[in-house]
């Protein structure tokens, strides 16, 4: 499903019942995301992803907001975006968000590669993991395998070809032999308290852009108001992707650095409290091949100090 339909209000409708009455996220829906709402429930999910998650369902929310972006801005696929920016907001919300069914997923091709057998068998083995306590051993990395074995899934509908031993299924193994054979941590140390969330806020940008969005806005507006409420310093770093030249991506990472600085600016924040820098293409939060256009790396990251 690629294309968003203009027919709004009835799908709409259909949308807004879906998300009400949606309680499970793998009992065969007959209609798994909604384009029409993708440009509503796609930034929400962006915006309340934590840059620092504390435990497992944050992660899982940061990674299926990740998921989204990916899926609207490469694929320009909004339904399934609407769809894991839908479990990304559950998960936030503290709901339990489970992995995908196959089944509901039109995979190709059982027979002669077995291709069902081998997502179930993947399934089976993250459950598994995740019941036996991989959620509060290793969150983070719990909520990335779960992530990329969603993707993974949604990968195989689209092109089983190249998603079949793709960077999806790579990762999700990659992943899932972390939790099952990663050290247990000590009981003392399983005892001491989560360390406190980062201060730090991540304002993403469209492709080649440098110009706010209104949901950067959002979060620009927020960093403002804690920033003046305790006298904290900001300090802001500049990134693109690595779809450029080195030296067009730092110019572009500066005027995204400089658009963040001057939104503080105009909420109140001075000048003097306020460190900029900006680093092109030199330090992706999320490491690429040369020239992939990656919307994890279109950002601007804020943090307090």
């Amino acid at each position: 499903m690629n294309h968003r339909n203009l027919v709004a209000t009835p799908i709409a409708l259909l949308g807004l019942a879906m998300i009400a009455g949606c309680s499970g996220w793998s009992s065969a829906p007959s209609m798994r995301g909604n384009p029409v709402l993708e440009p509503f429930n796609l930034p929400a999910a962006q915006q309340s992803a934590p840059s620092g998650p504390a435990n497992f369902n944050e992660a899982l929310a940061r990674e299926y907001a990740g998921l989204a972006t990916h899926l609207a801005d490469q694929d320009r696929d909004w339904a399934d975006a609407d769809y894991f920016s839908r479990k990304g907001l559950a998960a936030g919300r503290g709901q339990v968000v489970v992995p995908e069914e196959n089944s509901n997923w039109l995979v190709p091709l059982e027979v002669p590669l077995q291709t069902r057998d081998e997502l179930a068998n993947g399934r089976r083995r993250l459950v598994a993991a995740l019941d036996g306590g991989a959620r509060e051993r290793l969150p983070a990395v719990a909520a990335r395998a779960q992530e990329r074995y969603d993707c993974w899934v949604e990968r195989m509908e689209d092109d089983w070809r190249t998603a079949i031993n793709g960077p999806c299924h790579a990762e999700f193994i990659a992943a899932l032999d972390e939790l099952e054979h990663g050290a247990v941590q000590p009981a003392a140390a399983a005892q001491k308290p989560p360390p406190a969330a980062a201060r730090q806020y991540n304002v993403y940008f469209d492709w080649d852009k440098s110009v706010l969005t209104p949901a950067a806005h959002k979060i620009v507006d927020q960093v403002a108001d804690q920033v003046k409420s305790d006298n904290s310093r900001v300090a802001i770093t500049g990134k693109a992707d690595l779809s450029g030249t080195d030296a067009y991506n730092m110019a572009l990472s500066h005027r995204r650095a400089d658009a963040v600085r001057e939104a503080l600016q105009a909420d109140g924040v001075p000048a003097s409290r306020i460190d900029e820098r900006w680093v092109g293409m030199r330090e992706p939060p999320v490491p690429t091949a040369a020239g992939v256009r990656e919307p994890r790396n279109r950002v601007v990251e804020i943090s307090f100090h």
